[in-house]
């Protein structure tokens, strides 16, 4: 599959019936779950390992492992944003207590309790922000390989930017709303995105703070740096293996790329100590993306962090976003 493919609208997909098929499973929405019913107590859900399996995950509440299934975006069908999916999950994408699930050679297969709107939705309001939303199958390209970004990173364009904004607005404005009690006060701070994309994300959390911020920004790709470079403070082009500020650094590091689709899950547990090596003494780690986080509470904790919490919600849905202290 090729890079290109998540920048297909959903009209542009439907060579096989895929924009019909995801709209009709939009019935979720309201409580229409009889396409995934197993008898009368039953709810199965299979996707093909090369297909959408990111689409399944996994969520702990009061001690109960549920099953869930997300469904194309609201980015997607309302506004027109190319790919399928975004980091929120709703109350109807909650299936019910989990029987079983499995892996095959061909897909993976997840089974649980049905329940009524009424619990299902009673179960969704008592996620919070230390309930972690588990993705357990990564985004094959090819039978065994996941997928990832390109070696020269993503491309770019007007379009493509625009697009980027989009489906990052929930996480920006969370993000104006969570961490603007959190930063230190009386000194310039420092901000850090070692896969900064067109730079828009940081620049308009620098724009937003109480406090004067300067932002870093570095991308694997030298048309991403080229974009950033017009509203960061100072943009690297090079590999996040290799961050480009120096160890104990940086007061705010900004994740948004140890995500599927852009690395794989090794990728990402190997990446994450050169990244936490960047951070002051007290300075926050903050993870979350458009497509699944690869990284648990215990990459993180493993790593010398504190993890503070591992989901955000607004505006009804809830979504993984991490925030972890370096307790030094």
């Amino acid at each position: 599959m090729s890079n290109e493919t998540v920048w297909e609208r959903i009209e542009d997909l439907d060579r096989s019936g895929f924009a019909g098929e995801e709209r009709r499973k939009r019935r979720m929405m309201a409580g229409d779950f009889d396409e995934f019913k197993v008898g009368e107590s039953l709810l199965e859900v299979r996707e093909p390992l090369v297909g959408l399996p990111e689409r399944l995950f996994t969520v702990v509440i009061d001690g109960v492992l549920w099953g869930g299934y997300k469904t194309v975006s609201d980015y997607v069908v309302e506004r027109d944003m190319p790919g399928v999916f975004c980091s929120r999950v709703y109350p109807h994408n909650l299936l019910g207590p989990v029987v079983n699930f499995r892996v095959s050679e061909a897909d993976a297969r997840l089974v649980t309790r049905y329940v009524d709107d009424e619990e299902r939705r009673s179960a969704f309001s008592r996620i919070t922000g230390i309930t972690e939303i588990t993705y357990p199958f990564p985004k094959y390209s090819s039978p065994g390989i996941e997928k990832r970004s390109a070696a020269e990173g993503w491309r770019v364009s007007e379009e493509r930017a625009q697009f980027l904004a989009m489906g990052e607005e929930h996480l920006r404005a969370y993000t104006h709303q969570r961490l603007a009690s959190r930063l230190p006060q009386g000194r310039e701070l420092v901000a850090f995105d070692p896969a900064c994309s067109t730079g828009r994300f940081l620049s308009e959390f620098a724009a937003h703070a109480a406090t004067p911020i300067r932002t870093i920004g570095q991308d694997l790709s030298e048309a991403m740096v080229g974009y950033a470079a017009k509203v960061l403070d100072e943009v690297h082009h090079g590999d996040a293996r290799f961050p480009a500020v120096a160890p104990g650094s940086v007061d705010v590091l900004f994740s948004r790329f140890l995500n599927s689709e852009v690395v794989t899950v090794e990728q990402a547990r190997t990446i994450l100590p050169s990244l936490v090596s960047c951070l002051r003494p007290g300075g926050l780690f903050v993870m979350f993306g458009h497509s699944p986080v690869l990284l648990e509470t215990a990459d993180l904790e493993s790593a010398g962090l504190v993890v503070e919490q591992v989901s955000g919600r607004l505006d009804g849905a809830v979504f993984q976003y991490v925030i972890a202290r370096d307790d030094r």
